[in-house]
């Protein structure tokens, strides 16, 4: 009897030896992040999954196996991230990515990745890339959809604020159109258009000529796409307007640390989530602790750091349920069988054969000296992937 066990274990192990990025002892993942350049405070969202991944490491790992997570450096640049992660699958040799930060990064890598079946855990973009894609096997996402966001917001400034005059402020990529057609196509709805369409570049280093034609506008809301230096800066730009208009952001700026970097231009701001902010539910406010105790820098960018562990807890669950003998194939048949699971940050996360949106609401709040005020109950938007 010993020995057929023995001989079972030792047939096992060249299976799981053979399937990129998992040994008898660890798991290897990675991520491609901006931690330099215009949007270096979402690179806190890396290091949130790297001090989160410590913490189950020390708890045993998954299984028997630990978790090995490589970060390399994008500064928010496509050419940069398509390096990175061709390095991170062919040299390091990755299970799987978790994260990406931005639009233009994730469309430059994202053909390479389904032709190498690279797992793919919530790259952090717009969700148009996967709506209709037949090549999404092992993509798992858990964000928000930026054009649904974009449309509650409208409504909110309307419906909610009665606000009449809305200009969208938006950065001149995917990321930021995405955010423009969500705002018109909800306006057009109430019979509506935007007063100004304002875009930038990520290389302006002023933006007083486009903050001037939002007041020729006489707009009373802004709804912004923006990195978060360049959301500080029109934040401050629109502060000097009178009457100053209402920003509505992305949650993309709902960190505390555009508290520092617009100072008081951010009070009064209104922003989404999509888990509950810190200070306002026991399990996030553990989860923080957890990072915080691991990296102490991440007390200063504690959203951003939680929304890292956000990409990452779902997949620690599929890991979970895969088994000892993980392949690709029973991780993506795990991840499928998560049905309305409450993670520590997330909540009501589903996955399925036909389903890689996990998750479908989220809810406003305005921030008041950095700490966001919840304004709604959660807000549903359609599940399309």
């Amino acid at each position: 009897m010993g020995l057929a066990l023995v001989m079972a274990a030792l047939l096992v192990l060249p299976a799981a030896a053979q399937e990129r990025g998992i040994t008898p002892t660890e798991i290897i993942l990675g991520v491609s992040a901006p931690l330099s350049g215009p949007a270096a405070p979402w690179g806190a969202t890396a290091r949130g999954v790297e001090a989160y991944l410590a913490y189950i490491n020390e708890q045993g790992g998954i299984h028997g196996r630990t978790l090995r997570f490589e970060i390399r450096d994008d500064g928010y640049q496509p050419a940069r991230a398509v390096a990175n992660v061709r390095e991170l699958v062919e040299r390091v040799g990755v299970f799987g990515i978790v994260g990406m930060i931005g639009s233009a990064n994730a469309a430059a890598v994202r053909d390479y990745m389904f032709r190498n079946e690279v797992v793919w855990m919530t790259p952090a973009v717009e969700s148009d890339p996967w709506i209709g894609n037949p090549n999404i096997t092992y993509l798992f996402v858990t964000y928000p959809n930026y054009y649904q966001e974009a449309k509650i917001l409208a409504r909110y400034a309307v419906e909610e604020l009665g606000l009449s005059r809305i200009a969208v402020f938006y950065q001149n990529d995917q990321y930021g159109s995405n955010g423009l057609r969500g705002v018109r196509d909800a306006l057009a709805e109430m019979g509506m258009a935007p007063v100004a369409e304002v875009s930038y570049e990520l290389t302006d280093a002023d933006l007083s000529v486009h903050a001037l034609r939002i007041a020729q506008a006489q707009a009373d809301a802004v709804v912004m796409y923006a990195t978060p230096n360049h959301g500080a800066m029109m934040a401050a730009a629109l502060a000097q307007q009178n009457p100053r208009p209402q920003i509505l952001s992305s949650f993309t700026l709902a960190d505390p640390i555009m508290a520092r970097l617009a100072g008081p231009a951010w009070d009064g701001v209104i922003v989404p989530s999509y888990f509950p902010y810190p200070g306002t539910d026991e399990k996030v406010d553990r989860v923080l602790q957890i990072l915080v105790e691991r990296n102490p820098e991440l007390a200063n960018m504690a959203f951003n750091a939680l929304a890292g562990v956000t990409f990452v807890e779902p997949m620690l669950e599929g890991l979970r349920r895969a088994g000892p003998n993980l392949t690709k194939e029973s991780f993506v048949a795990a991840m499928e069988s998560i049905q309305n699971w409450d993670g520590e940050l997330l909540r009501g996360v589903t996955f399925g054969p036909g389903r890689r949106q996990g998750i479908n609401s989220i809810f406003l709040a305005r921030m008041v000296n950095g700490v966001p005020e919840p304004l709604t109950d959660w807000i549903e938007y359609p599940v399309e992937f």
